[in-house]
């Protein structure tokens, strides 16, 4: 199968997905401005796993805008609390995940949508709130038990305006905790630097 060569100019997802994704595109781009770096780091066909770090309720539709893909985001399961938010939520491709268990449903869901081909967003800081943050292994993971891309993926705000940039895929191929928690640190290394202004284009070796 051949490689699209150019991002589309709206990603393919549902229909509320599309429209979301209009509707934020004219916010964001017009009130607040967004810059989006190295975005060709996001491979546009196979399973892929967008690892973010996370400050902002504004997270979710930036990185999702910044994406040149369908994002299927794990949420946090309060937000399905309300039934029609809830609804919302699905039909743009988001699912529940607790964040105070091991949440077994959450992870099958995320598994079964990468071995389709999707798209899955991470928060592997678990939260936004500073004094909770951690450094969560699940999107490492999802990368080891599905073989996909998982994209180091840093958001920011200079004034007003956001920013985003990808860092090239790190590839897994084991399967043990201790190559998982690697991962994760190696994760954890690249995003930080790409925060703190670091070049995103040295591609990482392969974790064993």
């Amino acid at each position: 199968m051949s490689r699209p060569s150019q991002r589309p100019l709206i990603p393919p997802g549902p229909w509320l997905y599309r429209l979301g994704f209009v509707f934020f595109t004219l916010l964001i781009r017009t009130v607040y401005g967004l810059r989006v770096h190295d975005a060709q780091h996001v491979p546009l066909i196979g399973p892929c796993v967008i690892a973010c770090n996370h400050d902002s309720a504004w997270d979710p539709p930036v990185v999702g805008l910044a994406t040149p893909r369908f994002l299927q985001f794990m949420a946090k399961r309060e937000l399905f609390a309300n039934g029609a938010f809830a609804a919302v939520l699905r039909a743009v491709g988001a699912f529940p995940v607790d964040r105070d268990r091991n949440d077994i449903g959450a992870i099958k869901e995320a598994l079964r949508r990468l071995e389709q081909g999707g798209t899955v967003g991470v928060f592997f800081e678990g939260t936004r709130r500073p004094e909770a943050k951690g450094t969560m292994e699940g999107a490492a993971y999802l990368a080891q038990r599905t073989g996909a891309a998982l994209v180091p993926t840093a958001i920011w705000r200079e004034g007003r305006r956001f920013s985003v940039r990808f860092g090239t895929a790190l590839r897994a191929r084991g399967r043990s905790r201790a190559e998982t928690t690697t991962l994760t640190a190696t994760l954890s290394e690249r995003v930080r630097a790409m925060l703190g202004g670091e070049p995103a284009t040295v591609s990482p070796p392969d974790t064993d």
